[in-house]
């Protein structure tokens, strides 16, 4: 099963007949995408990161670290935008290598 599916599948299960508050509760619909790029720490490699953050793809990264030559992005995206963020990110890093694509899980805090 596809995560478009997956969607599509939880939207329906929404009784919006039963409901009596104004506020609804929709699952979420966001996904992570977790991306590495093997870089040296160079100025080419500094530069490619600039040109990530300065491109439309800079306002999905969530997370970014570095360990050792290794550059570790994640990226916080709406499932429509997901085709737009790899191609982009393809664009800007070709070298970049996705590592996994999963859904966000929002936690609830117990008061």
């Amino acid at each position: 099963m596809n995560l478009a599916s997956i969607q599509n599948n939880r939207r329906s299960s929404i009784d919006l007949s039963r409901r009596h508050d104004t506020v609804l509760a929709f699952p979420s619909q966001r996904v992570l995408i977790s991306a590495a790029v093997h870089s040296e720490e160079d100025e080419a490699s500094r530069e490619r990161i600039r040109r990530l953050f300065h491109s439309p793809l800079g306002v999905y990264v969530s997370h970014a670290s570095r360990d050792q030559n290794e550059l570790h992005l994640e990226f916080d995206v709406a499932t429509e935008d997901i085709e737009f963020t790899l191609r982009t990110l393809k664009k800007v890093l070709p070298e970049a290598v996705v590592e996994d694509i999963r859904p966000r899980v929002f936690n609830r805090r117990q008061h």
